[in-house]
């Protein structure tokens, strides 16, 4: 019987202190304005103010690519070049991701850990290959051993940089033709449900090649029925996705608030908080993706009600850019938002509280 991997990297991730949840409400509660009148970006504050994450400033975007063999079975109608074409193309200011970034003044960083192309310098991708793409995992295990395991590293030595260089909040991106088959696998292993209900279109299938993608899922299944989270991302997962692993566990170690973008990154996070289970108290659901089956992962971590809801399914981490405005205008709600004292304004609060309608 073979021997199932196992991930025993050193982490240190703290949970948010609960306690202070009723300080920080009564601190909002002081604020000039009607009780809950800013909703969920009050919530918002809450929730950063718990991570001791006020005033934000520098977001960071890691974008890791990485080939998938999967596409072998015809799970998509993109050419498995575009990985590499589009990696040069965010990392030149080109693409959705690269704009959106630009326009919030967010640092991109694309990072190549397994793309099947060597890149030139001139493309200005971070060379952090740990092997030319996974595995065909209907044939064999998805991602060799060692090789996951370096790419959890460049996923923590990633954040390590990134937060070295001043960022204060951390998001993730992803780019790998086929990789929603491979995310889709990931989640219906870990919260065994049947792919049905996680799998969708992708980049434009018929019904006919859904009910075939689902398919190839549920014998990648069969033939992977080891459930433990390492052993499912070794079997079934993309080493973008293990690098997003190890960039959540190092983020939350650091106590930054991690921006959840959509399908693809929340399907590894589902790995990363079923090994490091406080790792949830620092996401913060972005968006909840057209894809099928997106709010069955954010219901799996923690229930927390994403910040929009778009229609989006591009990934890239586009979800967490559209959100980072937001989150950043929450951060400074608590430290920065005159009270009713300061102001010099009747507190209207306190009476509701007196009439006990607070």
């Amino acid at each position: 019987m073979p021997v199932q991997p196992s991930y025993n990297g050193r982490m240190n991730i703290h949970p948010v202190d609960q306690a202070n949840r009723a300080i920080l409400t009564k601190q909002l509660l002081s604020k000039a304005m009607p009780p809950n009148s800013l909703g969920r970006l009050g919530s918002l504050s809450i929730e950063l103010g718990l991570m001791g994450a006020y005033k934000l400033e520098k977001l960071t975007l890691l974008l890791f690519a990485a080939d998938h063999g999967i596409v072998s079975e015809g799970v998509t109608h993109s050419a498995q070049e575009i990985t590499w074409q589009q990696c040069v193309n965010f990392a030149n200011g080109g693409g959705a991701c690269a704009l959106f970034s630009s326009l919030n003044q967010v640092d991109l960083t694309v990072i190549d850990v397994g793309v099947n192309h060597r890149f030139c310098p001139t493309d200005k991708v971070v060379d952090a290959k740990v092997a030319f793409g996974s595995q065909n995992f209907l044939r064999a295990p998805a991602l060799e051993e060692s090789a996951c395991r370096k790419a959890i590293e460049e996923g923590r030595n990633a954040v390590l940089r990134a937060r070295a260089n001043g960022c204060d909040a951390i998001a993730f991106g992803e780019m790998g033709v086929g990789n929603t088959t491979s995310a889709s696998a990931v989640a219906a292993a870990l919260l065994g449900l049947h792919p049905s209900l996680l799998t969708g279109k992708g980049s434009g299938l018929s019904d006919e090649e859904l009910e075939h993608k689902i398919g190839v899922i549920e014998q990648a299944l069969l033939l992977h029925p080891q459930r433990d989270p390492f052993s499912v991302l070794c079997n079934l997962g993309g080493y973008e996705s293990a690098a997003i692993c190890g960039g959540l566990w190092q983020a939350a170690e650091l106590g930054l608030p991690i921006l959840l973008d959509g399908f693809v990154v929340s399907s590894a996070a589902l790995v990363a908080a079923r090994m490091e289970p406080d790792l949830a108290d620092y996401l913060i659901p972005c968006h909840r993706s057209a894809m099928s089956g997106h709010q069955l992962m954010l219901d799996a971590l923690g229930g927390k009600k994403p910040l929009l809801e778009l229609d989006m399914q591009l990934g890239e981490g586009t979800g967490a850019l559209a959100a980072w405005p937001l989150v950043r205008l929450a951060s400074h709600i608590l430290p920065d938002m005159t009270s009713f004292s300061l102001a010099k304004v009747t507190d209207s609060t306190a009476v509701l509280q007196d009439l006990g309608l607070v």
